[in-house]
């Protein structure tokens, strides 16, 4: 775990978010990726950490059970993933509202591309390829993982 502390907190680089370009993915992560292409790996590597860490506080059979109940019973890990996802961007908190109970993921909402961005602002400050990423984060974000919260 890094002891570096990001410079600028997490949900303040998500707050960095461009909605008013929703519908396209990738011009509304464009402010966080451009944001964190001018800090150091290490602060990079921090917010894809606690990205994660959020990701995994809300990987449970709570939230999936709302989920599977939004899409009519039908459960994708891939999308229940996206769906936390969205739980993420819409800041701290709409995150801690989810996170207690009081907020219901919505299954019908993903926004997959935020994952992408600390990977994407490495690559453009080092001018390397996206697959070359070195960091790997100490939590999995994928569904499933937390297994704590998947035991009945």
């Amino acid at each position: 775990m890094f002891t570096m502390k990001l410079t600028r907190p997490f949900w303040d680089i998500l707050d960095l978010l461009n909605w008013r370009q929703a519908g396209d993915d990738e011009k509304v992560i464009n402010p966080v990726i451009e944001y964190l292409r001018k800090q150091s790996d290490d602060v990079i590597f921090q917010f894809d950490e606690q990205m994660a860490e959020h990701l995994y506080a809300i990987d449970g059979k709570m939230w999936a059970n709302s989920y599977r109940k939004a899409n009519g019973g039908v459960f994708s890990d891939d999308g229940f993933l996206y769906c936390r996802c969205v739980a993420i961007v819409n800041g701290q908190n709409y995150f801690n509202s989810v996170f207690a109970g009081r907020t219901k993921l919505d299954g019908t909402m993903e926004f997959e591309a935020i994952l992408s961005a600390p990977r994407k602002a490495w690559a453009r400050k080092h001018k390397r390829e996206v697959d070359e990423y070195p960091y790997i984060t100490s939590t999995s974000y994928e569904s499933g993982s937390n297994e704590a919260l998947w035991k009945s």
